[in-house]
């Protein structure tokens, strides 16, 4: 049974993201806890940043692990086709415990969906227990 804790909240500050901003972190965070790393990596452009390194991260972890994740937007910023987060994002993970930081994440629209262009750290979703 894959562990699954799902929070999508918004910072106390002035308004909420947009609901299909919370609806796309949520199937994300969904993705993960259900150890599927194919839908995970369907959120992000093949174009980010260091995407093959996350693809070989995301698979190491979720072929070991059963993982949790909750996301909890703390800074959103942009408008209807692009924005900028701050993610406190918590991961509990089988035989690690309990991993969390901030995340800076860069989102697009693509047609009619979201699509993370930029993630910092990747190495947040490293399988290994040492990581700074």
């Amino acid at each position: 049974m894959r562990l699954a804790l799902f929070l999508m909240a918004a910072s106390v500050a002035l308004a909420e993201p947009p609901a299909d901003v919370l609806k796309f972190f949520r199937s994300a965070a969904e993705a993960l806890a259900d150890g599927d790393s194919r839908a995970f990596l369907g959120k992000f452009d093949r174009a980010t940043p260091g995407y093959a390194a996350l693809r070989d991260e995301i698979e190491g972890l979720l072929a070991g692990h059963e993982v949790g994740s909750t996301i909890e937007i703390v800074n959103d910023e942009g408008d209807n086709q692009r924005r900028t987060l701050q993610l406190d994002w918590l991961l509990s993970i089988t035989d690690l415990g309990l991993r969390r930081q901030i995340v800076k994440c860069k989102i697009e629209r693509r047609g009619k969906e979201w699509k993370i262009t930029a993630l910092d750290p990747i190495e947040f979703f490293t399988a290994t227990e040492a990581r700074q």
